[in-house]
This record gives C-alpha cells, sequence and structure tokens, in this order.
C-alpha cells in the first residue's frame, strides 16, 4: 500500500501509541523528527536507529540521544559507504508488525512535510526479511560514542553551512530562470529599488570587491539609508529608533565579511540592538527580492534571544499568544526555522506551530519571519514603498517585542 504521508498512518492507526519496539533506518534525523515519533511511543518502548553521516543529522538530537536515552534507544553510524535508505519497522501487540519503506528521512519534513512516499508492509515473511536486513547494516555500524559524537560536532557547523548556502543558491537560480521571470518585462521607472539594484547581487558579481562592483553595492546601501531617514518619525513613535546621531547598521559592502566571501544581500537594521545575540527588524535587499522582517543572519547570529524564546514556548499560554501574534501578520508573511520555510497561515494550531519551531538550532541556521516584494512589485513603488514598510512594521513590532522581549525597554 502506498502511503504519502508517513505521519497519518503513524498516528491515525495508532501505531505510535501501540509500538513496543522500533527498528529505524534513515539517512538523517531531526530534533523535531525524533520528538514527533519519541512523544509518542510509549514509555517503556525500545528503538534502535541505524544512519550515515552522509546527509547531515541534527548535533543537538544526537547529543540528546547520548545523555538521556541510553537506557532505551540505541544508535550506530553506518560509515562503510553512503548511506540513503529510509526503513521504519514497528512491533505491536499480539505478536504482529507493520514496516514503511520509502523516501522521507527521520525528520518532521520527511515524516509528515515533504512530498515523499512510502510502501506500506504488513506481510510477516516480508518484515522478517527487512529486519534481517536492517541487522546486517546495524551490526556493521560504529556505535555512537562520546568520541565519535565530538568529532563529527566539530565539522558539523561548517557542513551545515554550505548545505544552506547551496540551497540558497539554488533556490534563488530558479527564482530567476521560472515562472516566466523576465527583466525585461518590469516597469522599473515606477520602482524605488531599480533593475540594476538587484543585479548588483547577481552571482557572478558574489565574489567581487572590485571599484565598479563596490559602487553598485553603494547605491543600494545609499536607498536603504534614504528610506531610513524617511522612516525615522515612524520607529521613533514605535520605539524603535536609537540615538538619531548614529548611522543605523547595514551589511558589509565588502565580499569577505560575508559567509563563504560571497555579497548575495544588503541589510538595513531598523533596530537600535547592536548586540550579536540579538535578533532585529530588518530591511534586506537580495538578487530577487526586497524583504523585511524579524531575523538573523545566515551564521547563527541571535543566539541570547533565540535561546531564551525557545524556553518561554514551553508555556503553552505563551505558545497561544505568540500563534495570534504571528496569524495577525496576515497573507504573505513566511517563517523560516531549521532550513525550512512555511507560510504563518499553515500553522492552525499552537502545538503544530511549536513541533515546527522545536527544529531551530540557533548556531547553524537563520531565523526569519517576514514577508518579500519580488522586483516590479507595486507595493515596493517609489510611491508606495513607505505606507508598505510602515503597514509591516505595524504588524511585525509587536511579535518582535514577544520575542524579544528587551526590546520592550528600547
Amino acid at each position: 500500500m502506498l502511503v504519502k504521508k508517513l505521519a497519518v498512518p503513524l498516528i491515525n492507526g495508532k501505531i505510535l501509541a501501540e509500538a513496543q519496539h522500533v527498528y529505524i533506518a534513515t539517512a538523517a534525523i531531526s530534533q523535531a523528527g525524533f520528538d514527533f515519533i519519541n512523544s509518542r511511543i510509549p514509555p517503556k518502548c525500545k528503538i534502535e536507529i541505524v544512519t550515515g553521516f552522509d546527509v547531515l543529522t541534527s548535533v543537538p538530537v544526537l547529543r540528546r540521544l547520548w545523555k538521556h536515552y541510553q537506557d532505551r534507544i540505541t544508535l550506530s553510524v553506518y560509515t562503510k559507504n553512503f548511506f540513503h535508505a529510509n526503513l521504519f519497522i514497528f512491533d505491536l501487540p499480539f505478536r504482529k508488525s507493520v514496516a514503511f519503506i520509502g523516501s522521507g528521512h527521520f525528520t518532521l519534513g520527511g515524516i509528515k512535510d515533504h512530498e515523499e512516499l512510502f510502501f506500506r508492509v504488513d506481510d510477516a515473511k516480508e518484515i522478517e526479511a527487512l529486519k534481517s536486513w536492517f541487522t546486517g547494516y546495524y551490526e556493521f555500524a560504529e556505535p555512537l560514542t562520546e568520541n565519535l559524537l565530538r568529532e563529527y560536532e566539530a565539522i558539523y557547523p561548517a557542513l551545515k553551512q554550505r548545505e544552506i548556502a547551496s540551497r540558497r543558491e539554488l533556490e534563488q537560480a530558479l527564482a530567476l530562470t521560472t515562472a516566466g521571470f523576465q527583466w525585461d518585462s518590469i516597469r522599473f521607472k515606477t520602482q524605488y529599488f531599480k533593475k540594476e539594484d538587484f543585479l548588483a547581487f547577481d552571482r557572478q558579481k558574489a565574489l567581487l570587491a572590485t571599484p565598479e562592483a563596490q559602487a553598485e553595492r553603494q547605491v543600494v546601501r545609499t536607498r536603504l539609508l534614504q528610506l531610513y531617514d524617511a522612516l525615522k518619525p515612524t520607529l521613533r513613535t514605535k520605539g524603535l529608533a536609537g540615538r538619531t546621531d548614529v548611522v543605523p547598521a547595514t551589511a558589509s559592502l565588502i565580499p569577505a565579511d560575508h559567509d563563504y566571501q560571497k555579497l548575495r544581500s544588503l541589510w538595513l537594521d531598523l533596530t537600535p540592538n547592536d548586540a550579536p545575540d540579538a535578533l532585529h527588524l530588518r530591511l534586506t535587499v537580495g538578487p530577487q527580492n526586497v524583504s523585511i522582517g524579524v531575523t538573523s543572519d545566515l551564521t547563527g547570529t541571535g543566539k541570547a534571544d533565540r535561546q531564551s524564546f525557545h524556553k518561554q514556548l514551553y508555556d503553552p499560554g505563551y505558545r497561544s499568544a505568540f500563534l495570534q501574534r504571528l496569524a495577525a501578520l496576515g497573507p504573505g508573511y513566511t517563517l523560516e526555522c531549521a532550513g525550512a520555510v512555511q507560510p504563518v497561515e499553515s500553522f492552525q494550531q499552537a502545538d503544530a506551530l511549536w513541533e515546527f519551531l522545536k527544529g531551530d538550532e540557533e548556531m547553524y541556521f537563520p531565523f526569519v519571519i517576514g514577508r518579500s516584494y519580488g522586483p516590479g512589485d507595486p507595493a515596493m513603488g517609489t510611491d508606495k514603498i513607505m505606507t508598505t514598510i510602515t503597514q509591516a512594521l505595524d504588524v511585525l513590532t509587536p511579535l518582535y517585542r514577544h520575542i524579544v522581549p528587551a526590546a520592550s525597554s528600547q
């Protein structure tokens, strides 16, 4: 039987609720995926896992498994070849078992959010054959140890940053070459940001530090600073403006100061907090959009704010209040966490939002709640951009202060 979303039979069929022993072979594990299954199985249910490191697995979830679950969860790492298998076997009461073979990893995306495909197996002989296959890899894999975890932990940040950067490069390339996008079809005469402003962040220029490239970037920075000057009365009214004699923080114009020495966007902080552990309200210009939102950098800034935010999310009342503020943003806004992007309106329940946010890893992933406008969007017209940004600040500021309580005193 074909299964599109593994979460459906696992929950609706009470497979997780009745599981007595679980065998999982997977290419990758995430915190949210682990919590999805672990929080729904009986406390005495044992889990055996074999995975590889060819597809990146969350370091925090490995650390949790090693530190807190050794009494009932064992994990081994297969290192002899590229490991990309995904198999879930559940032993149930009355000597019954069910297995699922498919494309989804042991992540929330693999289990319920991404476009995956599984095949359900109920035949006892087929399941025994699958268990034999699992045992063959599990027994020849390396048991998770403190030394193995420490070595993987040391290289994980660089691996994860490369993965995120590559995915963003692909997303940007596809956005400019699909869906009939044509620069010549856009009337930039009425737009605040011109065609050359977006082209300043073209992939082929990202590494350049030539005078010509710097001059193009400086034009974009000047436009951002002019917007900031016009926004000062609004920012003061909202309690966001710092000292009026201080130039607001903007991204460096030098590629070497950016991740992988590539300059693909320029941002302007609309909040006065310049601490490295702070989240910010930012206006950003990239190769194919202008965006505004609550954001951290790709390198995982905002650590202190994000950790404080996560502690508060354990309170159901805080989660509900956050969901209300998120819903108030309206259509067009997205939430990016742990490399995944979801429309804010897709979160109808606080618990579903909490499941998504559990995957945040502030050391490796950006965190963004915001909205983007493409080249030629009427909202970015010279006569509309101030109204657009002001309206965005009207809904983003309460959300920002909810996530960053210290911002209320700024």
